[in-house]
């Protein structure tokens, strides 16, 4: 539970750099546009991708005794192969800790003062990034049905061995979650401070957490490291994707936008 305590305390040192950064705040000028057509897209094929995921992790079925009695771990291959020995209730624990600290921390960001103006659209972006990175896991779990690791181990009691979550192995949802929101929040942090010399710790610490997501995984038998290393690399790309998707340009011609506030949503329309 160190490691979950370290997360922790990593995530109130990213929230007291914030803090400094609004210190040192220009002039505002918000570096993000929403509106309604890029929202609309965005938002409704994330849906569209999630119902079509679903139909897929819903074809999963049980494991049977007879196939937990046909696994052999030399079958894996040899990057993957000692999660096979992996089995810890208790680092599964620790990955959800961790997952939930870095879920949680890009709200760190309104601390500055800056970002808090910019609340609304850091909370559509934020939603988008959640749906798409939370959604794209299922296409592979209820394709590839990967065996978890702890199925090849004798430890690991046979009542949770036989469960159709076991064939959810490819790839880590928990991964994918973790590097969407890290790399979510430190693409925003330096969009915001560009000429910031705390961006280092602000991707270093952010990473690290989501970092320490997928080793956990690992360490409790529930992906291999393979499984790790793609969600890893497709959390980060949605949480890049996002934020680069509603860069501000320089030219507001033709830009339909909203904006909510405590009083109410307001619409604009730009010529």
């Amino acid at each position: 539970m160190n490691h979950s305590f370290n997360s922790i305390l990593i995530t109130a040192t990213l929230y007291c750099i914030l803090i400094q950064s609004n210190c040192i705040a220009q002039e505002f000028k918000s570096p993000y546009q929403i509106g309604w057509g890029k929202e609309s897209i965005v938002v409704g094929a994330g849906f569209v991708n999630g119902i079509l995921a679903s139909s897929f992790d819903d074809t999963v079925s049980v494991v049977t005794p007879f196939e937990i009695q046909q696994l052999d771990r030399n079958s894996v291959n040899i990057l993957d192969r000692f999660a096979t020995y992996n089995y810890s209730p208790t680092t599964a624990k620790a990955s959800d800790i961790c997952l939930g600290t870095i879920l949680v921390a890009p709200f760190t960001l309104l601390a500055a003062d800056n970002i808090r103006r910019d609340w609304d659209k850091l909370t559509v972006m934020y939603v988008e990034t959640m749906l798409w990175s939370a959604m794209l896991p299922s296409y592979t779990k209820g394709t590839v049905q990967r065996i978890r690791p702890f199925a090849y181990n004798t430890d690991a009691p046979l009542d949770k061995k036989l469960d159709a979550e076991t064939r959810r192995s490819f790839f880590s949802g928990h991964t994918c979650l973790a590097f969407s929101s890290a790399v979510f929040l430190s693409t925003v942090y330096s969009h915001y401070y560009p000429d910031s010399d705390n961006s280092l710790y602000v991707w270093g610490g952010s990473l690290i957490v989501a970092g320490s997501v997928g080793a956990f995984r690992v360490g409790a038998g529930a992906h291999f490291p393979t499984d790790v290393l793609v969600g890893a690399a497709i959390g980060s790309v949605v949480g890049y994707a996002i934020p680069w998707l509603h860069e501000a340009t320089s030219s507001t011609s033709g830009n339909t936008s909203f904006n909510i506030t405590p009083l109410g949503a307001s619409f604009r329309y730009q010529f």
